[in-house]
């Protein structure tokens, strides 16, 4: 029977990881936090607030094991491992309260919101990022 290897045996430490490329990476986190705040605090429902919380946490640890991993030279496993699981379920939480709390909000005015000046500037470069992503 062959020994179980913890998280740090073997692979060793992933290669390439800076401490500018773990800043650059704490970016998505932060602008992420800020829009879902500001949605957090017009939908006013427990269940969204659950479900953003664990995204935004599954992010920062993320982000967290970059960090250590540039500064530390330190495979920390479950700062990586922990996103597969905490980041679906606050997104399934989130659609979960948008679709019980759906009479809280309009998707006509969400609509409205983001085809106005200057809202629509960056949903537009958004899409157009994502469409670049799945080309290239």
């Amino acid at each position: 029977m062959a020994a179980r290897r913890s998280g740090n045996e073997g692979a060793g430490v992933p290669e390439g990881f800076n401490l500018a490329m773990a800043l650059l990476d704490c970016l998505p986190v932060l602008f992420f936090s800020i829009s879902a705040g500001i949605l957090a605090y017009r939908l006013k429902s427990t269940l969204f607030d659950i479900g953003i919380f664990l995204v935004i946490l599954a992010g920062a640890m993320k982000a967290g094991w970059k960090f250590v991993i540039a500064l530390r030279k330190k495979d920390v496993p479950f700062l990586n491992r922990q996103m597969r699981f905490l980041m679906p379920a606050g997104f399934v939480l989130a659609a979960a309260a948008l679709i019980a709390d759906r009479n809280r909000w309009s998707p006509a005015a969400v609509l409205r919101h983001m085809t106005a000046f200057p809202a629509v500037i960056f949903f537009l470069a958004g899409a157009a990022g994502l469409m670049l992503g799945i080309i290239f």
